[in-house]
């Protein structure tokens, strides 16, 4: 049911973000954006359909695609490159 909430609310923001395009300043592509980068979080068909349209068109779809590989590396947690804080026990 959680699943089926976001799926809605991504299809939600992209209808509002449509319907206030043609208001002045930018503010209906933001909103698209989100609700694109949530139904690609929670809908596989949409996963399938983006796959689909980045080989069919990648120079379209390429800085897209780098702006969403931003948002992903910014959630990852850090690396474990730094200190070791749980030390193996030796006897």
């Amino acid at each position: 049911m959680r699943k089926t909430l976001y799926v809605a609310g991504g299809i939600g923001l992209i209808v509002l973000g449509v319907v206030i395009a043609p208001l002045p300043g930018p503010g209906g592509l933001p909103v698209v954006m989100i609700g694109a980068v949530v139904l690609l979080r929670h809908s596989p068909r949409m996963r399938r359909n983006w796959v689909r349209a980045r080989k069919r068109w990648p120079r379209v779809m390429g800085p897209l695609d780098s702006i969403l590989t931003r948002i992903r590396r910014k959630r990852q947690p850090p690396t474990s490159s730094g200190p070791n804080l749980h030390p193996a026990k030796t006897d």
